[in-house]
Protein backbone atom coordinates (compact mmCIF):
# COMPACT_ATOMS: atom_id res chain seq x y z
CA UNK A 1 0.00 0.00 0.00
CA UNK A 2 1.30 3.08 -0.97
CA UNK A 3 2.84 5.65 2.32
CA UNK A 4 0.00 8.41 2.32
CA UNK A 5 1.65 11.98 2.03
CA UNK A 6 1.41 14.86 4.13
CA UNK A 7 -0.96 17.60 3.11
CA UNK A 8 1.18 20.21 1.42
CA UNK A 9 1.20 22.93 4.06
CA UNK A 10 2.16 20.06 7.11
CA UNK A 11 5.08 18.88 4.59
CA UNK A 12 6.56 22.13 4.21
CA UNK A 13 6.30 23.10 7.99
CA UNK A 14 7.70 19.71 8.44
CA UNK A 15 10.64 20.84 6.94
CA UNK A 16 10.67 24.27 8.50
CA UNK A 17 10.74 22.53 12.04
CA UNK A 18 13.04 19.86 10.76
CA UNK A 19 15.77 22.67 9.69
CA UNK A 20 15.57 24.77 12.22
CA UNK A 21 15.88 21.72 14.93
CA UNK A 22 19.04 20.95 13.38
CA UNK A 23 20.49 24.93 13.11
CA UNK A 24 19.69 25.24 17.28
CA UNK A 25 21.25 21.55 18.03
CA UNK A 26 24.84 22.31 16.44
CA UNK A 27 24.78 25.74 17.87
CA UNK A 28 23.99 24.69 21.01
CA UNK A 29 26.64 22.54 20.71
CA UNK A 30 29.26 25.34 19.59
CA UNK A 31 27.71 26.92 22.37
CA UNK A 32 28.55 24.37 24.93
CA UNK A 33 32.37 24.72 23.52
CA UNK A 34 33.10 27.83 25.13
CA UNK A 35 33.02 29.82 27.97
CA UNK A 36 29.19 30.78 29.12
CA UNK A 37 28.24 33.23 32.02
CA UNK A 38 24.89 34.99 33.11
CA UNK A 39 21.05 34.89 32.43
CA UNK A 40 18.90 33.13 29.71
CA UNK A 41 19.43 37.24 27.86
CA UNK A 42 22.95 37.10 28.02
CA UNK A 43 23.53 33.41 26.76
CA UNK A 44 20.79 33.65 24.02
CA UNK A 45 22.50 36.66 23.01
CA UNK A 46 26.34 35.09 22.93
CA UNK A 47 23.97 32.39 20.39
CA UNK A 48 23.23 34.46 18.02
CA UNK A 49 26.39 34.89 16.20
CA UNK A 50 26.63 31.37 15.91
CA UNK A 51 23.63 30.51 14.84
CA UNK A 52 24.42 33.45 12.24
CA UNK A 53 27.37 31.02 11.15
CA UNK A 54 25.59 27.67 11.16
CA UNK A 55 22.64 29.42 8.91
CA UNK A 56 25.06 30.61 6.36
CA UNK A 57 27.11 27.05 6.22
CA UNK A 58 23.49 24.92 6.18
CA UNK A 59 22.30 27.27 3.24
CA UNK A 60 25.72 26.69 1.76
CA UNK A 61 25.49 22.59 2.28
CA UNK A 62 21.57 22.89 1.75
CA UNK A 63 21.77 24.62 -1.50
CA UNK A 64 18.66 26.81 -0.16
CA UNK A 65 17.95 29.99 1.63
CA UNK A 66 18.18 29.62 5.50
CA UNK A 67 17.56 32.41 7.33
CA UNK A 68 19.01 33.24 10.67
CA UNK A 69 16.80 33.29 13.79
CA UNK A 70 15.25 36.85 14.33
CA UNK A 71 16.41 37.52 18.54
CA UNK A 72 13.87 39.40 20.57
CA UNK A 73 11.70 40.68 17.75
CA UNK A 74 8.14 41.23 18.34
CA UNK A 75 4.95 39.45 17.44
CA UNK A 76 3.59 41.76 14.95
CA UNK A 77 -0.50 42.01 14.64
CA UNK A 78 -2.06 40.65 11.34
CA UNK A 79 -5.36 41.17 12.53
CA UNK A 80 -7.69 44.08 13.51
CA UNK A 81 -7.96 41.99 17.00
CA UNK A 82 -4.51 42.09 17.66
CA UNK A 83 -3.28 45.64 17.51
CA UNK A 84 -4.62 46.52 20.93
CA UNK A 85 -2.32 43.42 22.88
CA UNK A 86 1.16 44.64 23.84
CA UNK A 87 3.74 43.01 21.64
CA UNK A 88 5.86 40.04 23.27
CA UNK A 89 9.15 38.65 22.45
CA UNK A 90 9.73 35.43 21.63
CA UNK A 91 13.68 34.83 22.20
CA UNK A 92 13.83 33.18 18.72
CA UNK A 93 11.63 33.54 15.50
CA UNK A 94 11.79 31.42 12.85
CA UNK A 95 9.68 32.96 9.81
CA UNK A 96 7.84 31.03 7.60
CA UNK A 97 5.81 31.97 4.55
CA UNK A 98 2.97 29.49 3.59
CA UNK A 99 2.36 29.35 -0.18
CA UNK A 100 -0.62 28.02 0.78
CA UNK A 101 -2.65 29.93 2.60
CA UNK A 102 -5.82 30.93 2.33
CA UNK A 103 -6.14 34.48 3.97
CA UNK A 104 -3.56 37.37 4.82
CA UNK A 105 -3.27 36.14 8.72
CA UNK A 106 -1.86 32.64 7.69
CA UNK A 107 0.65 33.83 4.78
CA UNK A 108 3.46 34.12 7.45
CA UNK A 109 3.51 32.23 10.60
CA UNK A 110 6.81 31.79 12.59
CA UNK A 111 8.64 29.02 14.69
CA UNK A 112 8.83 30.64 18.28
CA UNK A 113 11.82 29.81 20.25
CA UNK A 114 11.86 30.77 23.96
CA UNK A 115 14.85 29.83 26.04
CA UNK A 116 15.39 29.56 29.88
CA UNK A 117 18.31 28.48 32.43
CA UNK A 118 17.35 25.64 34.45
CA UNK A 119 19.24 24.03 37.61
CA UNK A 120 19.69 25.41 41.13
CA UNK A 121 17.38 28.35 42.17
CA UNK A 122 19.76 31.87 42.00
CA UNK A 123 17.84 33.21 44.54
CA UNK A 124 14.45 32.85 47.01
CA UNK A 125 12.47 34.39 44.79
CA UNK A 126 13.92 33.46 41.09
CA UNK A 127 13.09 29.36 40.94
CA UNK A 128 14.81 28.72 37.25
CA UNK A 129 12.91 25.00 36.73
CA UNK A 130 9.75 26.97 38.09
CA UNK A 131 10.44 29.76 35.41
CA UNK A 132 11.11 27.05 32.50
CA UNK A 133 7.18 25.78 33.24
CA UNK A 134 5.44 29.33 34.43
CA UNK A 135 7.43 32.12 32.43
CA UNK A 136 8.49 29.81 29.32
CA UNK A 137 5.93 26.55 28.58
CA UNK A 138 3.15 28.30 29.40
CA UNK A 139 3.62 31.36 27.27
CA UNK A 140 2.67 28.83 24.02
CA UNK A 141 -0.99 28.67 25.46
CA UNK A 142 -1.33 31.73 27.15
CA UNK A 143 -3.31 34.93 26.48
CA UNK A 144 -1.33 36.69 27.48
CA UNK A 145 2.02 36.03 25.07
CA UNK A 146 0.03 33.80 22.49
CA UNK A 147 3.57 32.07 21.61
CA UNK A 148 3.16 29.80 18.61
CA UNK A 149 -0.36 31.37 17.50
CA UNK A 150 -1.26 29.70 13.96
CA UNK A 151 1.56 27.35 14.01
CA UNK A 152 1.88 23.20 14.57
CA UNK A 153 4.94 23.61 16.48
CA UNK A 154 6.88 25.71 19.22
CA UNK A 155 10.42 25.25 20.86
CA UNK A 156 11.96 25.81 24.49
CA UNK A 157 15.43 25.54 25.26
CA UNK A 158 17.03 24.97 28.23
CA UNK A 159 20.37 26.53 29.20
CA UNK A 160 21.57 23.66 32.06
CA UNK A 161 23.89 25.72 34.42
CA UNK A 162 23.83 23.20 37.43
CA UNK A 163 22.09 20.83 38.78
CA UNK A 164 21.90 16.94 37.34
CA UNK A 165 19.30 16.71 34.46
CA UNK A 166 17.16 14.43 36.13
CA UNK A 167 17.22 16.15 39.08
CA UNK A 168 16.39 18.72 36.77
CA UNK A 169 13.81 16.92 34.52
CA UNK A 170 12.07 16.13 38.29
CA UNK A 171 11.47 19.37 39.28
CA UNK A 172 9.95 20.62 36.25
CA UNK A 173 7.41 17.72 35.73
CA UNK A 174 6.46 18.67 39.32
CA UNK A 175 5.90 22.50 38.61
CA UNK A 176 4.00 21.55 35.10
CA UNK A 177 1.57 19.27 37.04
CA UNK A 178 1.36 22.16 39.47
CA UNK A 179 1.10 24.99 37.06
CA UNK A 180 0.61 22.89 33.58
CA UNK A 181 -1.62 19.96 34.88
CA UNK A 182 -2.73 19.47 31.17
CA UNK A 183 0.46 19.32 29.54
CA UNK A 184 2.21 16.05 29.39
CA UNK A 185 5.00 14.48 31.59
CA UNK A 186 8.44 15.57 30.13
CA UNK A 187 11.09 12.55 29.84
CA UNK A 188 14.24 13.63 28.02
CA UNK A 189 16.32 11.50 25.49
CA UNK A 190 19.61 10.30 25.85
CA UNK A 191 21.76 13.25 26.10
CA UNK A 192 23.83 13.47 22.44
CA UNK A 193 27.34 15.04 23.12
CA UNK A 194 25.80 17.33 25.83
CA UNK A 195 21.97 17.71 24.09
CA UNK A 196 19.16 16.01 25.60
CA UNK A 197 15.34 16.46 23.77
CA UNK A 198 11.61 16.00 24.22
CA UNK A 199 8.74 16.63 22.30
CA UNK A 200 5.15 16.69 24.04
CA UNK A 201 2.26 16.53 22.07
CA UNK A 202 -0.76 19.07 23.43
CA UNK A 203 -3.79 19.67 23.40
CA UNK A 204 -4.29 23.44 23.83
CA UNK A 205 -6.76 25.61 25.63
CA UNK A 206 -6.17 28.94 24.92
CA UNK A 207 -4.66 29.24 21.47
CA UNK A 208 -5.17 27.81 18.09
CA UNK A 209 -4.04 25.18 16.85
CA UNK A 210 -5.11 22.76 19.60
CA UNK A 211 -3.31 20.55 18.22
CA UNK A 212 -0.03 21.69 19.14
CA UNK A 213 3.98 19.84 19.34
CA UNK A 214 6.16 21.76 21.96
CA UNK A 215 9.75 20.74 20.94
CA UNK A 216 12.70 20.71 24.01
CA UNK A 217 16.32 20.94 23.80
CA UNK A 218 18.03 20.72 26.47
CA UNK A 219 21.79 21.81 26.40
CA UNK A 220 24.49 21.09 29.46
CA UNK A 221 26.74 23.96 29.78
CA UNK A 222 27.86 22.97 33.42
CA UNK A 223 31.44 21.87 32.39
CA UNK A 224 31.95 26.38 31.24
CA UNK A 225 29.51 27.92 32.89
CA UNK A 226 30.94 30.83 35.12
CA UNK A 227 28.67 32.28 38.11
Amino acid sequence: MARRSLPAFATLWQRHETIYCEVFSVSLHELADGPTSGDENAISKRLCPILCSVCFNFSQSHNREIRMPVWEGPIQPVSEDELEAEPKRPDFTCKFSNPYAASAEEHEIPLHVECKCLGFPTSSSWILNRNYVTKGMRRFDGRSHEYGKRAPSGMMIGYIIDMEPNRILEEVNQHKQKHLSYFPDMCLSDGEEQVFRNRQNLKRKNVAPEKFDLIHLWIDLRQNYQV
